[in-house]
């Protein structure tokens, strides 16, 4: 039991420092976007389902592990659509699960151009089972049940298959604003601010660059850029920089409306913190997209 308690006091410490000062996101932000920014559902406006996962420390019991869930359906007549994002977290003893529903619409503001709007509401379910660590200890004694209500909007430029911009913030806990009164837990409010292109580089290759920038209270910004190579619209391959210094290796294929991604994701740098643990990270994202004509963008 004592190296129980010790093997978690250590895995809370190195994640606090390398972690947790560190927004959670995914790597393959360029091709699931609507989890970031809900306004991002008007780029696949005939609809779209995705999931991806993210595993931090291969192989380590209780490592950072991260799932998001989004799906969306078009009301083309109006060119809006809704939809729903979900999303669940977990570190050694605590596990965090929200889910929240949006609505995005979208205006012409030129020939080629829109501008578009979401917004999105839900609720947020944290859990610590901090006594199982030792119920002797009373620093460790008291477990965490909370939920608390979220709302959010996302606000994008785009033109169709040629760029996009937005900026979001998906989830303002209302417990930090003091609506739903005293909360225990800390939620953290998190931005985003995106952005991303496609160019063709002949008449079977394109390339398609990202941008993301994210932003939390008490953490440190953390930016980072990825660019795919893509060939017949079908196979991609490149690369992710983060600020921290992360590097990641990623692959991308589309057939008949259905996406696979794949990112390995590490840190050359050898942190003291970071020594004995495996900072691998294994990030896997499928998606489908409605529709005849599946934009690569």
């Amino acid at each position: 039991m004592k190296r129980i308690i010790i093997s978690t006091a250590t895995l809370l410490a190195a994640a606090i420092t390398a972690t947790a000062q560190q927004p959670l996101t995914h790597t393959q932000h360029g091709q699931i976007r609507t989890a970031i920014n809900p306004a991002a559902s008007l780029l696949q406006e005939q609809g779209s389902l995705s999931v991806i996962g993210r595993r931090q420390w291969v192989g380590i019991d209780g490592a950072p592990t991260v799932f998001w869930g989004s799906g969306h359906i078009g009301l083309q007549s109006i060119n809006a659509t809704v939809g729903l994002n979900i999303r669940h977290e977990s570190l050694a003893v605590e596990k965090l699960t929200e889910a929240s529903a949006f609505f995005a619409k979208g205006v012409r503001i030129s020939e080629s151009e829109y501008l578009a709007l979401a917004l999105n509401a839900g609720v947020s379910y944290m859990e610590g089972n901090y006594s199982g660590l030792d119920p002797i200890d009373p620093t460790v004694r008291d477990d965490i049940r909370e939920t608390d209500a979220l709302v959010g909007f996302g606000i994008m430029l785009y033109r169709p298959e040629k760029y996009y911009v937005g900026l979001s913030l998906p989830r303002l806990m209302l417990g930090n604003l003091g609506v739903t009164g005293d909360s225990r837990y800390n939620f953290r409010n998190v931005y985003h601010l995106s952005a991303g292109a496609l160019f063709p580089l002949g008449t079977d290759f394109h390339v398609r660059p990202s941008l993301l920038v994210t932003y939390s209270e008490s953490l440190r910004p953390q930016a980072e850029a990825s660019a795919l190579f893509f060939i017949k619209r079908v196979f991609g391959i490149g690369f992710n920089v983060r600020s921290y210094g992360e590097l990641a290796a990623m692959a991308q294929f589309n057939f008949a409306g259905f996406g696979l991604g794949y990112a390995y994701q590490f840190n050359p740098r050898n942190e003291p913190l970071k020594r004995r643990i495996n900072n691998s990270t294994h990030e896997i994202g499928i998606s489908y997209r409605f529709g005849k004509n599946v934009p690569l963008l």
